[in-house]
């Protein structure tokens, strides 16, 4: 008689319930005491792999709600030569290397191979993994999701306290049945690893100390051998993993899609759907957030900072600064553990240093975001004699701070990148401020949309950036144009400026409030200026951004709509990263749009748009007002089709405010 190892699936054991047990004669009793040995594994078992805690969450979260699914890419990227890496994707030195496409689905992958080797960095979801797949084989609801198609019982084994208490293997298997008196806890066991009808889960080989580590691996490839019909799973940090199990297969996790991104956020949020909605269009529309949402432990850093405040910080270094906080102190420390170091005298103010030096001197007349480990290890040694250490140990740090931060890793064997280029970004800023090479790096670079995340970040860590801003005024200034291609630059560089300030700025209020006038009065001189040019831009409301329909009067130029995308930009961006002085600015000065500063109504209306649609949600109220009124009294009847544009607005801003009046 076959009896399934999991009722609601059908994969039997092979062998009879009466071979499971030694000295047990009766099948009936057999399949009774199965039954209580199994249930009682999967109550115990559930208990360890149902949830999960990332750094920074009050309570756990479900591990059943978080689910997303995670890929995989058996592409190594620290093992492929430089040759090889430009043959997988050819791009230039100064572009960031894109991840490899993954291979497989997670679940797949592991459902196809017996014994598997799941690597990946600081965060990437490894534990969630591993924990995932054992939920899986047992909850139906959860299998269904995944594309595993044979169920076996799972085993989940945390490596590290196996070896704190130096137990065998198969020892810290049976050890919770036999704490319940289970006498025949090892004849369950070692039967159904026999006849293939298990997987172990052996989580967290980067996290056994330095001496255990040896022992614990071969304990690992002796019981491997003992039961080749046993499926294994075990995890490590990429940069820790030294190729030990030669029939193992290899495979790292890689970076969430944006499918992944959004199924975390979704699950973060439950039935608050608009938070959700906030969450993904502020990510769609701010690069330098969205970067950060490549492992789910950053991107649970957003879910949680969003959560609570219904916002990102204001200013994004603080952002950033909470995430390598996350990377270098948190991660694992929050968790009891303290990874093992032969450089006890290099603080970890004095890796970010490290992280500063590289990142910056990356960075002359374009940026490098791949770069060599010749490189790498020339700026180590340049900043660790400043702390007294030999520049010699430049290849000993780089290793333990690749392993243990995952802030710098590598992209093939001879090369390595920032885990995430926005951090490079960021880090190279703080580099410039130190220096004080702020203001040659602007005057240099502002017209390179490549190094405007550079210029922001550097805004918002400067003590005062009101020269830097001042730079940034002049060169965005609209009162006179005389062509197209200069008027869209400078539309760039106004661009550049509110993004600044939408960092979070240290300034004098007055100063603060001189900038809204600016990037109100650019806008209006910027519109009047096509309106003679027989060109009326319109702004439309959308769901969490803006749209622009352009209406002509005179021929229209085939080019203008390039030149416009900055300020489409520029509008979006007001949109999802408001800043109180600017909409205070902008309806002060919509007020002053009357018929004696602009004669004809569509080209008042067409600048009443452009300025109040960016700040409708800062300015419910005002908006409905004011569009209503020219929707209503102002605009003459005939104009349905720029009518159709503010009704558009007014109908999907009366569904997101149902309590205007």
């Amino acid at each position: 008689m076959d009896i399934p190892v999991i009722n609601w699936f059908e994969e039997p054991i092979k062998e009879s319930i009466k071979s499971v047990f030694k000295g047990i004669n009766s099948k009936v009793e057999s399949l009774d005491i199965f039954n209580k040995y199994k249930n009682t594994h999967f109550e115990l078992i559930k208990h360890q792999v149902n949830s999960v805690k990332i750094l920074g969450m009050q309570q756990p979260v479900d591990l059943k709600v978080l689910y997303y699914p995670a890929t995989v890419s058996t592409n190594i990227r620290r093992r492929i030569y430089d040759p090889e890496w430009k043959s997988i994707d050819d791009n230039k030195k100064s572009k960031r290397p894109p991840a490899l496409k993954p291979t497989d689905d997670g679940s797949s992958y592991i459902d196809k191979n017996k014994r598997v080797i799941l690597l990946g960095g600081p965060g990437a979801g490894k534990t969630t993994f591993l924990k995932f797949i054992a939920l899986a084989y047992l909850d139906k609801s959860i299998f269904e999701k995944t594309k595993l198609s044979s169920s076996y019982l799972p085993i989940y084994i945390n490596l590290p306290l196996i070896a704190k208490e130096n137990e065998e293997i198969i020892d810290a298997i049976c050890k919770p049945l036999q704490n319940r008196s289970y006498e025949f806890s090892e004849d369950f066991y070692t039967n159904l690893m026999k006849n293939g009808s298990c997987i172990l889960l052996l989580d967290s080989l980067d996290e056994v100390p330095i001496d255990s580590k040896s022992s614990l691996i071969k304990k690992i490839k002796s019981f491997a051998k003992l039961y080749p019909k046993l499926r294994i799973i075990i995890s490590c940090r990429t940069a820790d993993y030294e190729q030990v199990f030669e029939d193992f297969c290899e495979v790292e996790l890689a970076r969430l899609s944006s499918e992944g991104v959004k199924s975390i956020i979704r699950a973060w949020f439950g039935k608050d759907h608009e938070k959700s909605k906030k969450l993904l269009a502020l990510l769609e529309n701010d690069e330098t957030v969205s970067s950060l949402t490549e492992t789910p432990l950053l991107l649970s850093l957003l879910c949680i900072q969003f959560k609570n405040d219904l916002a990102l910080p204001k200013r994004k270094t603080e952002l950033y600064r909470r995430c390598v906080d996350a990377l270098v102190r948190d991660w694992d420390t929050t968790r009891g553990f303290r990874r093992d170091t032969s450089y006890s005298q290099l603080s970890d103010d004095g890796k970010e240093k490290i992280f500063e030096a590289i990142a910056g001197s990356a960075c002359h007349e374009s940026i490098d975001y791949e770069l060599d480990e010749h490189f790498i290890l020339q700026q180590i040694s340049n900043e660790i004699a400043r702390f007294s250490l030999d520049p010699n140990d430049a290849k000993g740090i780089l290793k333990e701070i690749e392993n243990h931060h995952g802030i710098l890793e590598k992209c093939s064997v001879e090369t390595y990148q920032f885990s995430h280029g926005t951090m490079q970004e960021y880090f190279a800023a703080r580099y410039f401020v130190a220096k004080r090479l702020e203001m040659e790096i602007i005057k240099r670079n502002y017209g390179n949309e490549g190094w405007h995340n550079i210029i922001i970040f550097i805004s918002s860590i400067m003590d005062d950036p009101s020269n830097y801003l001042r730079f940034l005024i002049s060169k965005s200034s609209m009162e006179k144009f005389q062509n197209y291609p200069a008027f869209g630059r400078r539309l760039t560089h106004l661009w550049l400026l509110y993004r600044c300030m939408a960092m979070g700025v240290s300034i004098l209020p007055d100063f603060r409030r001189e900038i809204c006038e600016h990037l109100v009065k650019s806008q209006t001189d910027m519109l009047r200026q096509l309106h003679k040019d027989g060109v009326l831009p319109y702004a439309a409301k959308i769901q969490n951004g803006v749209r622009q329909p352009i209406f002509y009067y005179k021929n229209g130029r085939e080019s203008l709509d390039k030149v416009l995308k900055p300020y489409r930009s520029l509008m979006n961006e007001i949109v999802i990263s408001p800043v109180k002085e600017y909409s205070d600015q902008a309806l002060k000065i919509l007020k002053l749009i009357t018929p004696e500063s602009d004669k004809s109504v569509y080209a008042r209306a067409g600048i009443i748009t452009c300025l109040l649609v960016p700040i409708a949600d800062s300015k419910p109220q005002e908006f409905i007002d004011i569009m209503l009124e020219y929707s209503n009294d102002i605009l003459p009847q005939r104009a349905e089709s720029i009518r159709s544009v503010l009704t558009e607005s007014i109908q999907l801003h009366l569904a997101m405010h149902k309590d205007l009046n």
